[in-house]
């Protein structure tokens, strides 16, 4: 394909990337399916790295608020070429798409893209080599990242990333901590969601996450800013069912972390740990820049438990001070 035409391919797929947040755009819908089209039609061809890269370009789109048709067909396609691909010959140490987050791809892929096309286009020597981009193995990698990102779990060997919800919930929720919610905020209803996740939660570590993230929001519910009934019967009650499984709860440990001072910092390792997606990001992020508390003592019974107790307390006492027993 000519340099000229995969440039009006990347400028129509960076338009997509840039207005993501337009809700079902049918245009939108029509440049994403084009190309997952192109690629499920030949999943191991030469183009192949043209259209995987196109698709994770678009992803952000894909996963706001495009067409119901949209996600679906992105998903059959990266699976095609990751079928088709990743099983290829190849003698590469390492390949880009397993070395940078996702957020860095979107901001490179334009280039690589518009290079990759031009042969005889100087290639930056700070990035990483043409022929490991190209590689069907690369290719399969990011095929599989658009995988994950619609189905998160479903693919293996891509770097973990914090699902997009709970990273939504970290923004809002650390936009309200900070005294400055988010303009159409339900305040109330967005620190009475953590409680009522917690009480639903199965698995033992979302719990000790969510018990984190509770007592987080609880230092602003048992605060001046808020005089909400609800909201602290609501934490409350989410503290009740998660200790209600933690009866038992002990460890080895000699001793715990204290969760960071300020509510923000909390909540962000809070919702981390919630999800298996989140904890493999903090697990990463703790070793290469030492940020937060080892794993496992986060996530340990005995440490959940005591935040638990001394959280509820402290729901309680305020409950009774401002509306009796």
């Amino acid at each position: 394909m000519s340099a000229m035409k995969i440039g009006d391919l990347v400028e129509s797929w960076g338009g997509v990337q840039d207005d993501y947040q337009r809700r079902g755009d049918a245009e939108m819908d029509r440049i994403v399916l084009e190309c997952a089209r192109e690629l499920a039609a030949d999943p191991g061809g030469e183009l192949a790295h043209q259209w995987t890269f196109g698709l994770v370009m678009m992803l952000p789109y894909v996963g706001w608020l495009p067409g119901d048709d949209v996600p679906g067909a992105v998903f059959a396609a990266a699976k095609a070429a990751d079928e088709a691909l990743k099983d290829r010959p190849c003698a590469h140490e390492g390949h880009p798409y397993a070395e940078d987050e996702l957020e860095d791809h979107l901001f490179w892929l334009r280039d690589i893209l518009s290079a990759a096309a031009d042969e005889s286009a100087e290639w930056d020597e700070d990035e990483r080599p043409r022929d490991e981009w190209l590689c069907p193995l690369n290719v399969a990698g990011f095929a599989r990242i658009a995988m994950d990102f619609i189905e998160p779990g479903s693919a293996a060997g891509v770097p973990p990333r914090l699902p997009d919800d709970i990273q939504q919930d970290i923004d809002s929720l650390s936009a309200i901590l900070h005294g400055c919610p988010r303009p159409g905020t339900e305040v109330d209803r967005e620190i009475a969601y953590v409680g009522e996740a917690l009480g639903r939660a199965t698995d033992p570590d979302d719990r000790a996450g969510l018990v984190i993230a509770t007592t987080a929001v609880s230092w602003y519910a048992v605060s001046d800013m808020m005089r909400s009934k609800p909201v602290l019967d609501g934490l409350a009650a989410g503290l009740e069912e998660a200790l209600a499984h933690l009866s038992d709860a002990s460890c080895a440990h000699d001793g715990h972390p204290g969760l960071p001072g300020g509510g923000p910092d909390a909540v962000r390792v809070g919702l981390h740990l919630s999800s298996p997606a989140g904890r493999e990001v903090y697990e990463k992020e703790h070793r290469s820049s030492g940020w937060g508390a080892p794993l496992d003592t986060l996530l340990c019974p005995a440490f959940t438990a005591a935040t638990a107790r001394e959280t509820l307390a402290r729901l309680r006492e305020r409950r009774a001070a401002l509306f009796g027993a």
